[in-house]
C-alpha cells in the first residue's frame, strides 16, 4: 500500500496498535522508568520516559539539546488523541509493571520470613539415615 502527501494514513475507524516495554529505574530522582514503543508493528520509538512530578508521573519523549541550550523532542505525537493515546498505554504497562514488582517482593518477602521462622537443626542432633534403614 502506498500513500501520496496529504493523503491521510490511517482511516478514521481504524486503531492503531501500540506495544509498551517498560524497565522501572531503581533509585531515581525524577525519572521512574524507560520504556520503548512500538507504533503500528512497523515504527519503534526508543528513550521514551516516565517521569514523576509534582501532579504525578507523566511521559516525556525523547529529546535532544539544541545549540540554544533549550530541549527540544526529537520525535512526538501530532495530535491529541494519539498524546493521549500513547500517553494511556505507557502508563498503564508502568502501571502494570510496577504492580508485578510489588507482588514479586512480597511473595520474596513472605518466603524470606518463613525462612526466618524455620530453626536450624541443633547440631549433634541430627540422624543421617542410610538408604537401607526405617
Amino acid at each position: 500500500m502506498s500513500y501520496t502527501a496529504g493523503e491521510p494514513a490511517m482511516q478514521e475507524d481504524q486503531k492503531l496498535d501500540i506495544n509498551v516495554k517498560v524497565y522501572p529505574v531503581q533509585d531515581g530522582k525524577n525519572l521512574l522508568a524507560n520504556a520503548s514503543v512500538t507504533i503500528g508493528g512497523c515504527f519503534a520509538v526508543r528513550g521514551v520516559r516516565v517521569m514523576n512530578s509534582e501532579k504525578g508521573a507523566f511521559v516525556s519523549m525523547p529529546q535532544r539539546k539544541s545549540a540554544d541550550g533549550e530541549y527540544k523532542d526529537i520525535c512526538f505525537p501530532t495530535t491529541a488523541e494519539m498524546r493521549k493515546a500513547l500517553n494511556s498505554a505507557v502508563l498503564g504497562e508502568y502501571q502494570r509493571a510496577m504492580a508485578k514488582t510489588e507482588n514479586r517482593d512480597s511473595v520474596l518477602d513472605a518466603v524470606k520470613q518463613k525462612s526466618a521462622e524455620v530453626k536450624p537443626p541443633v547440631p549433634g542432633s541430627t540422624r543421617t539415615t542410610y538408604k537401607g534403614e526405617r
